[in-house]
Formats: C-alpha cells, sequence, structure tokens
C-alpha cells in the first residue's frame, strides 16, 4: 500500500456507501469482504438501506457519501425529480440486466382465454383483449414496480404500451419493495410485477406466477445498477473517489468469476448483508433457472464486469430522461447533453482506471436539432433502443 493510500485510510473519515439487499449490491460486498477497499487505501463502512427512496435521501443530505444505485436515480436526483434537487453523478456502472416480468397464477389462467398462443401472453396481446373484454367497474389489474423512477416501471410501461394498453389508465402501478414483492403476489395483493432477479425465477420456483418477459426482451442489454455518489462529496474526495472505482472494477470482476460462485452466495447469504438461503440466491448469478413456459435467453442474465458494462454510458442518461418525460415525469430541461455529461462521468471512470481519455466516442452527443425533438421523438416510439441495447446505440428508424 502506497504512503498516499496509508493516509487516505488512517486519517480520512470511513467513507459511507449505502446498500439495498439485493443481488446487485454483490460487487459493493465483495469489495469490502475480499479487502478490495482496504487494498485501494480506503476506509468503507456498508450501511444496509430500507428502500430506494432511503438511499435517494441520505446521499442527498450527506448521510451517506454514495450508493448501490439504480441507474436512473442519479439523473432524477439531480434534477429535482420526486425529491429535492441534489447533484449526484456516476462514474462506474456496476451491472446490466436482470429484471423480467412475471404475473400470478390467477391472471395467466384467465389470459389463456384470450390467446391462440403462449406468444399472445407474452407480448400482452392477450391482456389487452381481457382489458376490453371487461366492465368499466371491474377493479384494476395492480402491477408492483420497486421504484417510480427505475427501469422496472419504464420496462413495464413499455411492454404495456407496445401492447396498447395505457399503463395509466388502463391498470393501475404500485411501488412495492424488491423482497415483498413475491408474497404481494402469492396473496394476490398484486396481480404482476416487474423486478430483478430472483424474485422472478423464485415465483416460477414456488409455483407462485409465470414470468413472461425478460427487460433484456424489451430494452436489450442496459444498465440496472450504478455507484451513484453526492457531486459535491465526488469533488471534495477526488482520491478517494477514484480509489472506490478502481475497487469496485476488481469486485465486479471477481463476482463474474465462475470459480467464485460458491464462496460468493455464502458471503451474500449473510444476516449483514441478503440474510437469505443459497438456493434463493443462485439464480441471480447461475446459468441455471428453473423452467417453466419460458426460459430465460442467456443474453438477458445479469452481468458485472468488462469495460462495456462498467463504463459509465452518457447515451443511457439521455434514454432515461426521455423515458421520464415519456411518463409525465420530467419537467423543464435547458440541455439534454449537459445533465448527460454531468451525471454520467466517463471522465472520471478512465481517470481512474487509467484509460486514455483521447478518442474517447461522442457519438451520443445530440445534435442542437436532434436535442430539440429528442424527447418528444422517443416518447412517440419514433427512436428506440437497438434490439441488441443501449451499447450498440438506438434505432432511428422506427416508423
Amino acid at each position: 500500500m502506497s504512503q498516499m493510500e496509508t493516509n487516505i485510510t488512517q486519517n480520512g473519515a470511513p467513507v459511507r456507501i449505502g446498500f439495498i439487499p439485493l443481488i446487485d449490491c454483490a460487487p459493493f460486498v465483495i469489495a469490502q469482504e475480499k479487502g478490495f477497499f482496504l487494498k485501494e487505501g480506503v476506509n468503507v463502512e456498508l450501511s444496509k438501506e430500507a428502500s430506494w427512496a432511503s438511499i435517494r435521501d441520505k446521499v442527498a443530505f450527506n448521510i451517506l457519501d454514495g450508493a448501490h444505485m439504480l441507474a436512473s436515480m442519479p439523473i432524477a436526483a439531480s434534477l429535482g425529480i420526486g425529491s429535492i434537487k441534489a447533484a449526484m453523478q456516476t462514474s462506474f456502472t456496476v451491472s446490466h440486466n436482470g429484471n423480467g416480468i412475471t404475473i400470478g397464477n390467477a391472471l395467466y389462467e384467465e389470459l389463456k382465454h384470450y390467446a391462440a398462443s403462449s406468444l399472445d401472453i407474452r407480448t400482452g396481446v392477450a391482456l389487452k383483449k381481457m382489458l376490453n373484454s371487461r366492465s368499466a367497474d371491474a377493479a384494476p389489474l395492480r402491477f408492483a414496480v420497486v421504484y417510480p423512477y427505475s427501469s422496472h416501471n419504464y420496462q413495464l410501461r413499455d411492454w404495456l404500451c407496445r401492447a396498447g394498453v395505457d399503463s395509466d389508465k388502463d391498470v393501475q402501478i404500485v411501488v412495492v419493495p424488491p423482497v415483498k414483492m413475491l408474497n404481494s403476489l402469492r396473496q394476490g395483493d398484486i396481480d404482476g410485477y416487474c423486478v430483478g432477479e430472483p424474485w422472478n425465477s423464485l415465483a416460477v420456483e414456488q409455483g407462485v406466477g409465470h414470468m413472461l418477459v425478460t427487460g433484456y426482451e424489451i430494452w436489450g442489454s442496459t444498465p440496472e445498477k450504478v455507484f451513484g455518489v453526492n457531486s459535491a462529496w465526488a469533488e471534495q474526495n477526488q482520491e478517494v473517489h477514484l480509489s472506490i472505482i478502481r475497487a469496485l472494477e476488481k469486485a465486479c470482476l471477481w463476482v463474474d468469476e465462475p470459480s467464485n460462485q460458491t464462496e460468493l452466495l455464502s458471503i451474500l447469504s449473510h444476516p449483514d448483508y441478503l440474510n437469505c438461503t443459497l438456493e434463493q440466491l443462485v439464480y441471480g448469478f447461475s446459468a441455471i433457472k428453473p423452467k417453466g413456459q419460458f426460459d430465460w435467453p442467456m443474453e438477458a442474465y445479469q452481468r458485472f464486469s468488462g469495460s462495456v458494462i462498467n463504463k459509465p454510458l452518457p447515451s443511457y442518461a439521455l434514454w432515461i430522461m426521455a423515458q421520464m418525460y415519456r411518463w409525465q415525469q420530467l419537467g423543464g430541461i435547458r440541455s439534454l447533453n449537459k445533465v448527460a455529461e454531468q451525471v454520467y462521468r466517463q471522465d472520471l471512470y478512465n481517470k481512474a482506471l487509467g484509460l486514455p481519455e483521447e478518442g474517447e466516442s461522442r457519438d451520443w452527443y445530440l445534435s442542437a436539432e436532434e436535442e430539440a425533438t429528442w424527447l418528444d421523438a422517443v416518447a412517440a416510439g419514433k427512436i428506440r433502443l437497438h434490439p441488441d441495447g443501449i451499447l450498440t446505440g438506438f434505432d432511428k428508424s422506427v416508423k
């Protein structure tokens, strides 16, 4: 350990990093438990939090320095959407993929009556037909998401929209913590949900529901969780911030190494972290998924490591802002480009890992003409993500 790193550890106050007890908090837990933070000279205290709102507020008010965050959260916070306005940023993407849409057994059985094939159920065609046949005074179907400003909410709404279902009028969308999703479905409090793993696989395994589609099939490969920080903290603690990025990069490589899986699951199952059985965790990392009417494509599995995964993508920030606009969450904004560049910091990612900034692609940058029409074009479905995801860019040829 260098003298500078020793000083960071011994003289600096511990860095407070929050996490939600989900599978994709794994890189933070591993960086702590395997000593990657300490090897980079940083003393980290992990704080287990109960909700995404708690994460957001504690980072905003400097109770936490940074956190395991939904990829959309630093954008929403920086724009003051759904909370007090607080500048946040991310210089490291923790994971891609892992989401799915699952419905309960009762709804699945009812949809069979409106489906010519299972494809009609998976694409929402049967759901649209069923909703059209219902009386006006019927209780609305309830779908759950984990947070109003999340990929889960936007992917669910996009899937419904493609089937011709109005996500604001035809169904009710509610917020339920991920750990309560399965029981809520089992008890009939909700009819379906969009959530990350293992809650889709567990619904299938336990015979509680049927998985219909993965987030990958809706949006391709896209960021799911990031390391988000208070921007003021990042400015005042630049070397510490860069050290944490390096530690997380090593942890992500460790998490994705198959030979580490047994140890990984054992660590995560501990009461301080996810507090659950190894059997509940295996679906988040293993290539084995429970067999149902639908099988996960390999492309949809969670991925944690590699520059294509870990580098923050301003293009995704543009996409998320357009989703916020599409679903009436986004107010006035002066420059989409500026927000994307200030929140998704590729420059700091490159600096932390010693990568050259020269030649960094700015293909994502919108021209003045594109910026003026971007939000409306995405909301109208004229621009979509490439079927393979954000790494391949956008499909602007949609008719």
